[in-house]
């Protein structure tokens, strides 16, 4: 069976392809915080991404 590739716990999460991913539903949720969002680094007064909704 695979393991995370960060805490090397066995996967049970696959991707939509069937396949499984490299890292299990809690490194991927912890490194999602890690990773600024969009809004949070950009600086352009004109972004559409950051005027959305």
């Amino acid at each position: 069976m695979p393991t995370c590739d960060r805490c090397d716990e066995e996967l049970q999460e696959t991707n939509p392809g069937g396949r499984y991913r490299d890292k299990c539903m809690d490194c991927i949720e912890k490194v999602a915080d890690e990773i600024p969002s969009h809004r949070e680094m950009c600086d352009d007064p004109d972004c559409l991404t950051c005027r959305a909704p």
